[in-house]
């Protein structure tokens, strides 16, 4: 599995598949930290609170940012051919799969570290304080927000030959997610994959009136993260049977 990484690894560099993501989810964060410039400090509002919400620009692009890098991971190699060369070499679909799902997950955990601790960094400069357990919150529902998509998107992308209608439901479920996320405090809607950076976001926005609204701390935050594991978990049980069903009776697709 070690080797097999490395390989994906390398895969991925040759396709500047990380310098792409990295650069739209730093626009994501970018936008995110100036556009709560006006509130962070405001008497109204807890800062932490204004930054933690993920109600935004997460939930914009989170989706599409994990669209572009599965597509772009699976897209040269459909191209090439080379899943069929490695299945003759031994590796079974679902072992390929496993390779850019780890792959896949531990990147955007990175990335979701590095964008929290920039977050507390800018709170900082601010004289804002972030509680501790507020940016594992946040860490641990950008983890299982993420591995959700990218159960979603990989699938799809390994299925079809079509990676311009992977990237347009990227942008579709970005969209979704933005305009869906003010729904995100009801409970069923964590069955919607692209609602749930906002659903597990420690901090929801609350319309007061039609002019007017607060930031509030989820209370049910720690029942919505254990809720969110088991769905990933389910997801990819489903995934995986999806891919064991097409070993022994798919095909894979060719350009």
């Amino acid at each position: 599995m070690v080797n097999a990484l490395q390989i994906e690894l390398l895969k991925s560099r040759r396709t500047k598949s990380f310098i792409i993501t990295i650069f739209l989810m730093f626009i994501g964060l970018l936008w995110n930290t100036v556009s709560t410039g006006s509130e962070i400090n405001s008497v109204n509002y807890d800062g932490a609170s204004v930054l933690f919400n993920n109600q935004t620009m997460n939930s914009l692009f989170l989706p599409i940012a994990i669209s572009i890098f599965t597509s772009r991971i699976v897209s040269n190699e459909l191209e090439g051919q080379t899943f069929k060369l490695q299945e003759s070499n031994g590796r079974t679909l679902i072992q390929i799969f496993y390779s850019k799902l780890i792959l896949s997950t531990v990147f955007f955990l990175i990335l979701g570290i590095l964008g929290t601790v920039a977050t507390n960094v800018f709170a900082m400069v601010n004289g804002v304080r972030v509680p501790l357990t507020i940016t594992i919150f946040q860490i641990l529902g950008q983890l299982l927000s993420s591995f959700s998509l990218i159960c979603l998107y990989l699938t799809f992308a390994m299925f079809t030959d079509k990676q311009g209608l992977l990237l347009s439901s990227g942008f579709l479920g970005g969209f979704l997610g933005l305009i869906l996320a003010s729904k995100s405090t009801i409970f069923w809607t964590f069955i919607v994959p692209w609602v749930g950076c906002s659903y597990l976001s420690p901090y929801k926005f609350t319309l007061i009136n039609s002019s007017s609204y607060l930031y509030k701390f989820d209370q049910s935050i720690y029942l919505k993260l254990l809720i969110y594991l088991i769905y990933c978990l389910l997801l990819y049980l489903i995934v995986r049977s999806i891919f064991s069903v097409s070993y022994t009776h798919l095909t894979l697709p060719t350009t």
